[in-house]
């Protein structure tokens, strides 16, 4: 009969020994292929493979659950890595801008000098590093477990605390990202890595001369403490705070150094958020279709930070603050920045049932955060909805956009649209506009950025074309009044978030070619090489949110997907980091909205607006969000706990 990790655990603890070296055999390959993608290099790979198996040895005692002990391996075995990595500080080659042709080339040259048995595996193994090193992160380490691992997809799922699903994905996706041969060098060579056939042996020698640490001993004077705590455990289970526990169930992370500790800390917090008659509490993350939100907001209790591969389980909450409404309702409109104003330009209008006509509008409107009022402004001259705009030399520039004629229709009605190439720039100095050379492929629902004082005008959709949605890229040089072609993006996509960092654009999400209508594949433009890279995605595939850069960091907020027949609203606040190519996760806004807009102003976010999915009606509200990352969390009962990681 095959022992499961729990028996051979229980086994090791009582001074087997035998059955440690079970457990050796049964886990060295995945250990060994998770070093092996950190490291770069199979000798040291070898070492530290065996040191991760002494360590878990010596605090095998220590370890809660047996049965997580595979993602407890995998977080000795990841922090053998960093501070191998931290020691050697190796000079490391950034492939970023490696031109794909390039990599292919030097593939076929040294795939073919294979027969040079001493040089040919050596280059071999260089050219699949190279090939590993254009893949995501997380598919890059799900393609080294499966082919140099030797391991299936529920065996990965288990070892990184991820859903098969996700594995199956993520390994999919990385085999549609290489090509037919390189997918096949990289599964001869992984595959045909073979450990040393002393391994084993050699742990097992070493674990001879040493001895488990002993779990630790309760004092006697410990069970009226531990009665006291087991009550306030039970406590939060029974109440609302108990719904959250299960977030803590990540029990290893990719940087994690040790098991979290958490612990409680009894002392009374305030919550600085106004007090509004109209305001409800709700728990939950998203409104949905069949739920209304009336004219007050719905404030979901604050949930924790979390990374989205379990790294972090600090607690986070953030201040809302409810300005003016907008003046005048309406969707699909674009908003833009000049000198602390802030300006709602053109949009869309509801129209009730047996209502006709153009639904487009023309109308600005600012609004000034010091003041907390609207004013007013002249309109645009072509009225539209689904703009973008963005800002040089203190001029906003309205670019594309379409116009929606509602036709009655026998006992119905049809949208009669255009979508338009338009570009026309106000002058908010002077209130007044003016017309600049049309953008040469006409869409709406596109995005726009700034690098350089020049705008990038990115994918979008446009009825005319053969693709409804487009990966197409122009930019318009103000100075200059002219277009011109940049690189296409690899997806299609419009409604998509964009954020600009370091002179990088970002593009986030959208919604994409059948059948993947919502997107979480995140790719950066880089102006000066003309490419775009694919980097790691978005936690939650969404479309109509908006990204704000903040301190080097982008916030990622609302969305909507489609479930079944309902449109779900999403309240999540994901924020990315170019500098470590990770995602966390903040505190929700006040309720799930989409299609709306975000300006920062001195690092706060100010939202407008958005759709409700209710009767249609766009939302004016307007709130400011100030992003606070405190480690904390309020309870049931007004008090907070505190998450504590320790060494």
């Amino acid at each position: 009969m095959v022992e499961n990790d729990v028996q051979l655990i229980r086994r090791i603890l009582s001074d087997d020994d035998e059955a440690f070296s079970i457990l050796v055999q049964k886990y060295q390959k995945s250990v060994h292929a998770l070093v092996w993608r950190k490291v770069n290099d199979f000798h040291y790979a070898e070492e530290i493979t065996q040191d991760t198996f002494l360590q878990a040895y010596k605090k095998l005692s220590t370890l809660k659950n047996p049965n997580q002990f595979a993602g407890w391996l995998y977080v000795i075995a990841n922090r053998r890595c960093i501070n191998w990595l931290q020691r050697q500080k190796p000079a490391m080659q950034s492939l970023k801008d490696t031109p794909m042709e390039e990599i292919e080339e030097s593939a076929y040259n040294h795939y073919a000098a294979e027969q040079r048995e001493a040089e040919g595996t050596k280059y071999r193994y260089e050219i699949v590093q190279k090939l590993l090193a254009r893949l995501p992160e997380s598919e890059r380490t799900v393609v080294t477990l499966y082919y140099l691992g030797e391991m299936t997809a529920k065996e990965i799922s288990k070892f990184l605390g991820v859903s098969i699903n996700t594995i199956t994905s993520r390994l999919r996706r990385a085999r549609e990202r290489l090509q037919e041969d390189q997918e096949r060098l990289v599964q001869e060579v992984l595959g045909g890595v073979q450990l040393p056939t002393n391994l084993t042996e050699n742990i097992m020698r070493q674990v001879a001369d040493l001895k488990p640490i002993p779990p630790p001993v309760a004092k006697p004077l410990l069970p009226w403490g531990a009665f006291g705590i087991a009550t306030l455990l039970v406590a939060l289970l029974l109440g609302v705070a108990g719904e959250y526990l299960v977030r803590f169930q990540r029990p290893y992370s990719f940087e994690a150094v040790s098991e979290p500790k958490v612990e409680l800390v009894d002392t009374f917090i305030v919550l600085h958020v106004d007090s509004k008659p109209d305001l409800r509490n709700q728990v939950g993350r998203a409104t949905s279709a069949n739920k209304k939100i009336g004219a007050g907001l719905q404030v979901p209790e604050t949930p924790p930070v979390s990374d989205t591969q379990g790294n972090s389980l600090r607690f986070s909450t953030a201040q809302w603050t409810r300005k003016t409404d907008m003046p005048t309702p309406r969707s699909y409109f674009s908003t833009s920045v000049v000198n602390g104003k802030i300006f709602a330009i053109g949009g869309e209008v509801q129209m009730e049932r047996g209502e006709f006509g153009d639904r487009a509008l023309s109308k600005v409107e600012r609004y000034d955060p010091e003041t907390d009022t609207w004013e007013r402004k002249v309109d645009m001259p072509t009225p539209r909805s689904a703009p973008s705009t963005s800002v040089v030399d203190g001029k906003i520039y309205a670019i594309g956009g379409e116009q929606t004629k509602k036709i009655k229709r026998y006992k119905g009605h049809v949208n009669n649209i255009k979508v338009l190439p338009t570009v026309e720039m106000y002058d908010p100095t002077t209130d007044t506009w003016t017309q600049k050379a049309d953008m040469p492929t006409p869409r709406s629902y596109l995005s726009t950025s700034v690098v350089d004082g020049k705008i990038y005008a990115i994918g979008g959709t446009s009825i005319t074309n053969e693709q409804y949605r487009l990966e197409t890229v122009e930019i318009y040089d103000p100075a200059t009044d002219r277009w011109v072609k940049a690189r296409d993006m690899n997806h299609a996509r419009s409604c998509a978030a964009i954020g600009v960092v370091n002179g990088e654009i970002y593009a986030m999400g959208g919604r994409g070619l059948s059948p993947t209508l919502y997107l979480s594949s995140v790719e950066v433009f880089n102006p000066k090489t003309n490419r775009w890279q694919e980097i790691t995605e978005i936690p939650t595939p969404k479309t109509s949110h908006t990204a704000s850069v903040i301190d080097g960091k982008i916030y990622v907020i609302g969305g909507y997907v489609q479930e079944g027949k309902e449109y779900k609203n999403l309240a999540t606040i994901e924020i990315y980091d170019p500098a470590t190519d990770r995602w966390t996760q903040e505190s929700d806004m006040l309720i799930g909205k989409s299609g709306h807009t975000a300006e920062v102003i001195d690092g706060q976010i100010y939202i407008f607006g958005g759709d409700s999915f209710v009767g249609g009606v766009p939302l004016t509200s307007v709130e400011v969000y100030e992003p606070r990352a405190v480690s904390q969390r309020v309870n049931s009962i007004g008090k907070f706990m505190q998450t504590v990681r320790t060494n």
